[in-house]
């Protein structure tokens, strides 16, 4: 089942020109709603409903995405969806692709004045940005994460174990790499923070977050700073195979 403004548009067979023609809009704004770099309003949103004729497919994720999500985070999955390759480094979290609900769950309690109903919304958004993972075009997914993140106990013994059996897995698609960086590596370059870079095409985006902010950025000099960290990282990173021998050591721990 599509799940991306880019996917209605192809299952009808419909160019961006074509389409253009029936909201009416430019075909440069079509492009940009769908690489991420533009976000959709709720009457674009409507106007998009109509002319590819679906029923409320696409605003139900809008409203969902904005309720719940801070505003500097509200570009970011649009992008995701649109994305063909994407490198996630994590520091001390499973991420966001690859939880569990329990784990999800876990992670938005922590929150300072969590609010249990606010709470199921974020997860309900978490879980609806995986669906890129079972899409019958997923983008290549790069993870490289620190060690500690598959130690620390999120949400309990049992939600930790069921989290990094999803994690081996999910190991086993073609589409997706885990990568561990041990902590006997010492001080590295993921230190100051976990990042993610996403490109379609030609087009990067890069997407950075801290304990009371963050920032979707396309800025060229940001980015070639994240893949030169990405490199180093990269470097430390054990195998994939190796990577499993790791996190099957701490399931069974």
């Amino acid at each position: 089942m599509p799940t991306t403004n880019a996917e209605y548009r192809t299952a009808k067979n419909l160019t961006h020109a074509r389409l253009a023609t029936l909201l009416p809009c430019s075909e440069s704004l079509i492009g940009s709603v769908e690489r991420g770099t533009r976000l959709p309003t709720e009457q674009f949103t409507r106007q998009l409903e109509r002319a590819l004729g679906l029923g409320g497919e696409l605003l139900e994720l809008l409203p969902g995405i904005r309720s719940v999500s801070p505003k500097w985070f509200r570009k970011w999955p649009a992008i995701e969806e649109a994305a063909q390759t994407i490198r996630t480094y994590e520091l001390g979290l499973i991420p966001g692709l690859l939880q569990t609900e329990a784990y999800a769950r876990a992670v938005f309690m922590g929150e300072p004045g969590a609010v249990p109903g606010e709470v199921e919304k974020a997860v309900k958004a978490r879980l609806r940005r995986q669906a890129i993972i079972h899409r019958p075009n997923p983008p290549a997914l790069s993870f490289i994460l620190d060690e500690s993140a598959i130690l620390r106990r999120i949400g309990g013994r049992e939600a930790m174990r069921e989290q990094l059996g999803k994690l081996l897995a999910l190991m086993d698609r073609s589409c997706i790499t885990v990568r561990i960086v041990p902590l006997s590596s010492g001080s590295t370059a993921g230190l100051i923070g976990s990042f993610v870079i996403a490109q379609d095409d030609d087009t990067y985006a890069a997407f950075l977050e801290n304990t009371e902010n963050g920032e979707v950025t396309h800025q060229a000099d940001m980015l070639r700073k994240l893949n030169q960290r990405w490199e180093l990282l990269s470097g430390l990173a054990q195998a994939t195979y190796v990577s499993r021998e790791i996190i099957q050591r701490v399931v069974e721990s």
